[in-house]
């Protein structure tokens, strides 16, 4: 084999690599008559990150309500165990 039919193949080569590379290029970032452009993802990327960003605050706000209302909870029970303890204190014994 002489130099020019190693070139000559090697052009080859180098021209259906360029052609898969082209390939494999337009179908991952697609044209612009129907594929989503790059900055149509960075603009979806931004948008879920945001909206992750208030479900997470949404989550924090939740968390600290349950919180709150544990507290409540557990405040107006024991009122209602006191009251009740006191009611038993104070009614006479009624005969059975």
């Amino acid at each position: 084999m002489g130099q020019s039919d190693a070139l000559q193949q090697a052009t080859e080569r180098l021209d259906a690599a360029a052609g898969q590379l082209e390939t494999f290029l337009r179908d991952m970032f697609a044209d612009a008559e129907g594929g989503v452009s790059i900055a149509e993802l960075r603009d979806q990327v931004r948008f879920l990150s945001q909206e992750r960003e208030r479900l997470l605050a949404d989550l924090d706000t939740e968390r600290n309500r349950v919180r709150r209302l544990k507290a409540a909870n557990e405040e107006v029970s024991g009122r209602l165990e006191a009251v009740m303890a006191t009611l038993k204190d104070i009614m006479p014994a009624v005969p059975g």
